[in-house]
Protein backbone atom coordinates (compact mmCIF):
# COMPACT_ATOMS: atom_id res chain seq x y z
CA UNK A 1 0.00 0.00 0.00
CA UNK A 2 3.16 2.37 0.89
CA UNK A 3 4.48 1.49 -2.67
CA UNK A 4 1.70 2.30 -4.11
CA UNK A 5 0.87 5.30 -2.96
CA UNK A 6 4.85 6.15 -3.54
CA UNK A 7 5.00 5.40 -7.22
CA UNK A 8 1.64 6.99 -7.97
CA UNK A 9 2.54 10.61 -9.07
CA UNK A 10 4.96 8.75 -11.66
CA UNK A 11 2.46 6.78 -12.62
CA UNK A 12 0.28 9.75 -13.47
CA UNK A 13 3.06 11.68 -15.05
CA UNK A 14 3.74 8.62 -17.18
CA UNK A 15 -0.37 8.52 -18.03
CA UNK A 16 -0.92 12.14 -19.38
CA UNK A 17 2.46 10.95 -21.90
CA UNK A 18 0.69 8.82 -22.96
CA UNK A 19 -2.59 10.19 -23.50
CA UNK A 20 -0.64 13.53 -25.13
CA UNK A 21 1.22 11.37 -27.72
CA UNK A 22 -2.30 9.32 -28.42
CA UNK A 23 -3.59 12.98 -29.11
CA UNK A 24 -1.22 13.62 -31.79
CA UNK A 25 -1.73 10.94 -33.78
CA UNK A 26 -5.47 10.58 -33.27
CA UNK A 27 -6.97 12.85 -36.22
CA UNK A 28 -9.23 16.33 -35.37
CA UNK A 29 -7.33 16.62 -32.38
CA UNK A 30 -6.16 19.83 -32.27
CA UNK A 31 -2.59 21.08 -31.91
CA UNK A 32 -1.51 23.69 -29.70
CA UNK A 33 1.82 23.82 -31.06
CA UNK A 34 2.69 27.00 -33.34
CA UNK A 35 2.01 26.05 -36.65
CA UNK A 36 4.52 26.07 -39.86
CA UNK A 37 4.94 29.01 -41.48
CA UNK A 38 3.26 28.40 -45.00
CA UNK A 39 5.06 28.98 -47.84
CA UNK A 40 4.15 31.33 -50.47
CA UNK A 41 3.23 29.63 -54.05
CA UNK A 42 5.90 30.43 -56.77
CA UNK A 43 4.46 33.16 -59.20
CA UNK A 44 5.17 32.92 -62.63
CA UNK A 45 5.83 35.62 -65.30
CA UNK A 46 4.01 35.35 -68.53
CA UNK A 47 6.67 34.94 -71.42
CA UNK A 48 7.01 38.58 -73.53
CA UNK A 49 6.32 37.54 -77.14
CA UNK A 50 7.36 40.38 -79.40
CA UNK A 51 5.73 40.50 -82.78
CA UNK A 52 8.21 40.20 -85.47
CA UNK A 53 8.26 43.38 -87.70
CA UNK A 54 6.84 42.55 -91.01
CA UNK A 55 8.98 41.72 -93.58
CA UNK A 56 8.73 44.51 -96.29
CA UNK A 57 8.34 43.23 -100.02
CA UNK A 58 11.18 44.32 -102.17
CA UNK A 59 10.03 46.74 -104.60
CA UNK A 60 9.32 45.92 -107.88
CA UNK A 61 11.50 48.20 -110.33
CA UNK A 62 9.35 50.02 -112.50
CA UNK A 63 10.39 50.00 -116.40
CA UNK A 64 11.29 53.54 -117.73
CA UNK A 65 9.17 54.28 -120.70
CA UNK A 66 11.04 54.48 -123.99
CA UNK A 67 11.50 58.06 -125.54
CA UNK A 68 12.56 56.75 -128.96
CA UNK A 69 9.63 55.91 -130.82
CA UNK A 70 9.82 52.69 -132.86
CA UNK A 71 10.35 53.48 -136.48
CA UNK A 72 7.23 53.10 -138.62
CA UNK A 73 6.98 50.55 -141.37
CA UNK A 74 7.30 52.69 -144.70
CA UNK A 75 4.09 51.84 -147.16
CA UNK A 76 4.84 50.60 -150.56
CA UNK A 77 2.14 50.40 -153.84
CA UNK A 78 2.94 48.36 -156.74
CA UNK A 79 0.98 48.38 -159.96
CA UNK A 80 0.02 45.04 -161.24
CA UNK A 81 -1.79 43.43 -164.22
CA UNK A 82 -2.40 47.12 -165.16
CA UNK A 83 -1.91 50.94 -165.12
CA UNK A 84 -2.62 53.13 -162.19
CA UNK A 85 -4.07 56.76 -162.37
CA UNK A 86 -2.14 59.76 -160.14
CA UNK A 87 -4.42 62.27 -159.44
CA UNK A 88 -4.47 65.90 -157.28
CA UNK A 89 -6.65 64.23 -154.65
CA UNK A 90 -7.98 61.36 -153.20
CA UNK A 91 -10.77 60.50 -155.57
CA UNK A 92 -11.42 60.27 -159.71
CA UNK A 93 -13.55 64.07 -159.48
CA UNK A 94 -9.57 65.15 -159.27
CA UNK A 95 -7.31 66.03 -162.16
CA UNK A 96 -4.99 63.04 -163.95
CA UNK A 97 -1.58 64.62 -163.03
CA UNK A 98 0.58 60.97 -164.50
CA UNK A 99 0.15 57.19 -164.28
CA UNK A 100 2.02 54.16 -163.19
CA UNK A 101 3.02 51.76 -165.24
CA UNK A 102 2.31 48.46 -164.58
CA UNK A 103 5.25 46.75 -162.39
CA UNK A 104 6.21 50.15 -160.75
CA UNK A 105 6.31 51.28 -157.29
CA UNK A 106 5.58 54.27 -154.70
CA UNK A 107 6.69 55.24 -151.68
CA UNK A 108 3.62 56.53 -149.65
CA UNK A 109 4.06 59.76 -147.46
CA UNK A 110 0.55 59.96 -146.75
CA UNK A 111 -3.60 59.07 -146.82
CA UNK A 112 -7.14 60.19 -146.70
CA UNK A 113 -9.45 59.82 -143.57
CA UNK A 114 -11.16 57.01 -145.15
CA UNK A 115 -7.43 55.12 -145.89
CA UNK A 116 -8.67 54.06 -149.36
CA UNK A 117 -5.94 56.63 -150.99
CA UNK A 118 -2.58 56.96 -150.57
CA UNK A 119 -0.61 60.05 -151.35
CA UNK A 120 2.75 58.56 -153.20
CA UNK A 121 5.43 60.18 -154.42
CA UNK A 122 5.73 59.95 -158.61
CA UNK A 123 7.54 57.24 -159.29
CA UNK A 124 8.41 59.56 -162.50
CA UNK A 125 10.95 61.39 -159.90
CA UNK A 126 11.08 65.37 -159.49
CA UNK A 127 9.89 64.65 -156.12
CA UNK A 128 6.29 65.25 -156.76
CA UNK A 129 3.55 64.04 -155.11
CA UNK A 130 -0.09 62.30 -156.71
CA UNK A 131 -3.02 60.30 -154.95
CA UNK A 132 -3.71 56.74 -155.73
CA UNK A 133 -6.23 54.63 -154.71
CA UNK A 134 -5.79 51.59 -152.93
CA UNK A 135 -8.83 49.79 -153.68
CA UNK A 136 -7.88 49.08 -157.29
CA UNK A 137 -7.71 45.52 -158.13
CA UNK A 138 -4.27 46.82 -159.62
CA UNK A 139 -2.72 48.13 -156.52
CA UNK A 140 -0.75 46.18 -154.20
CA UNK A 141 -0.12 47.74 -151.24
CA UNK A 142 2.79 46.65 -149.15
CA UNK A 143 2.98 47.70 -145.60
CA UNK A 144 -0.51 46.04 -143.83
CA UNK A 145 -3.11 47.81 -142.47
CA UNK A 146 -1.28 49.21 -139.23
CA UNK A 147 1.70 50.94 -141.56
CA UNK A 148 -1.39 52.65 -143.57
CA UNK A 149 -3.36 54.00 -140.66
CA UNK A 150 -0.14 55.16 -139.12
CA UNK A 151 0.46 57.57 -142.01
CA UNK A 152 -0.61 61.21 -141.64
CA UNK A 153 -3.67 62.62 -143.39
CA UNK A 154 -3.32 64.70 -146.27
CA UNK A 155 -6.02 67.56 -146.83
CA UNK A 156 -6.42 68.90 -150.68
CA UNK A 157 -9.24 71.52 -151.62
CA UNK A 158 -12.59 70.02 -153.27
CA UNK A 159 -12.35 69.37 -156.79
CA UNK A 160 -14.34 71.35 -159.34
CA UNK A 161 -16.86 69.61 -161.63
CA UNK A 162 -15.87 69.03 -165.03
CA UNK A 163 -18.67 68.35 -168.02
CA UNK A 164 -19.23 67.40 -171.33
CA UNK A 165 -22.39 68.45 -173.49
CA UNK A 166 -23.78 67.74 -176.19
CA UNK A 167 -24.31 70.45 -178.84
CA UNK A 168 -25.83 68.27 -181.84
CA UNK A 169 -29.10 67.26 -183.07
CA UNK A 170 -27.53 63.44 -182.76
CA UNK A 171 -27.01 61.56 -179.47
CA UNK A 172 -23.53 60.71 -178.76
CA UNK A 173 -21.79 57.86 -176.84
CA UNK A 174 -19.53 58.77 -174.32
CA UNK A 175 -16.61 56.23 -173.53
CA UNK A 176 -14.97 54.80 -171.33
CA UNK A 177 -17.76 56.09 -169.16
CA UNK A 178 -20.53 54.28 -171.69
CA UNK A 179 -23.19 57.44 -171.20
CA UNK A 180 -25.40 58.64 -174.08
CA UNK A 181 -25.73 62.58 -173.95
CA UNK A 182 -29.03 63.29 -175.76
CA UNK A 183 -29.51 66.19 -178.47
CA UNK A 184 -29.17 69.48 -178.00
CA UNK A 185 -32.93 70.47 -178.01
CA UNK A 186 -33.65 67.55 -175.27
CA UNK A 187 -31.77 69.64 -172.27
CA UNK A 188 -30.64 69.42 -169.68
CA UNK A 189 -30.19 65.38 -170.76
CA UNK A 190 -27.35 66.89 -173.02
CA UNK A 191 -24.92 67.38 -170.35
CA UNK A 192 -23.50 65.27 -167.89
CA UNK A 193 -20.80 65.81 -165.47
CA UNK A 194 -17.56 63.72 -165.53
CA UNK A 195 -14.48 62.73 -163.82
CA UNK A 196 -11.61 64.21 -165.19
CA UNK A 197 -9.88 62.34 -167.95
CA UNK A 198 -9.63 61.42 -171.35
CA UNK A 199 -13.13 60.96 -173.32
CA UNK A 200 -14.28 59.98 -176.73
CA UNK A 201 -18.00 60.75 -178.15
CA UNK A 202 -19.20 58.57 -181.12
CA UNK A 203 -22.31 59.64 -183.16
CA UNK A 204 -25.53 57.01 -182.75
CA UNK A 205 -27.08 58.04 -185.81
CA UNK A 206 -24.72 57.34 -187.97
CA UNK A 207 -23.83 54.15 -189.25
CA UNK A 208 -20.35 52.92 -187.66
CA UNK A 209 -20.81 55.04 -184.82
CA UNK A 210 -17.89 57.32 -185.95
CA UNK A 211 -15.68 59.13 -183.68
CA UNK A 212 -16.45 62.83 -183.56
CA UNK A 213 -14.90 63.56 -180.90
CA UNK A 214 -11.46 62.83 -178.36
CA UNK A 215 -10.33 65.14 -175.68
CA UNK A 216 -8.92 65.30 -172.10
CA UNK A 217 -11.30 66.46 -169.58
CA UNK A 218 -10.32 68.71 -166.80
CA UNK A 219 -11.41 70.01 -163.79
CA UNK A 220 -13.35 73.20 -163.66
CA UNK A 221 -14.10 72.73 -168.09
CA UNK A 222 -17.02 71.96 -170.30
CA UNK A 223 -16.65 69.95 -173.17
CA UNK A 224 -19.00 71.15 -176.08
CA UNK A 225 -19.06 68.77 -179.08
CA UNK A 226 -19.62 70.50 -181.87
CA UNK A 227 -19.76 67.91 -184.71
CA UNK A 228 -21.27 65.22 -185.78
CA UNK A 229 -21.04 62.14 -188.19
CA UNK A 230 -21.60 63.82 -191.26
CA UNK A 231 -19.26 66.52 -190.46
CA UNK A 232 -22.11 69.62 -189.68
CA UNK A 233 -21.20 71.98 -187.07
CA UNK A 234 -23.24 73.46 -184.26
CA UNK A 235 -22.69 76.25 -182.22
CA UNK A 236 -23.80 75.63 -178.68
CA UNK A 237 -26.25 77.86 -176.75
CA UNK A 238 -24.67 80.76 -174.35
Amino acid sequence: MHNLMTNRPSALVLLGLAIAAIGCALPGVVNNSTPPTPTAAPTFEAPTVTAAPPTAEPATPTAEPSTTPAPAAEVHVTATGGNLTLRRGPASAYNVLNYMLAGQTALAVGRNQAADWLLVQDPAGGGKTAWITAASRYSVVDGGAQAVQALPIGTVDPAVPAYIRNCTFHPMRIMPADVILKEMFDAPNNMRAFHPGQYEAYDQNQEGYPKVMSEELREGETIDIEKDGLDNTYLCPA
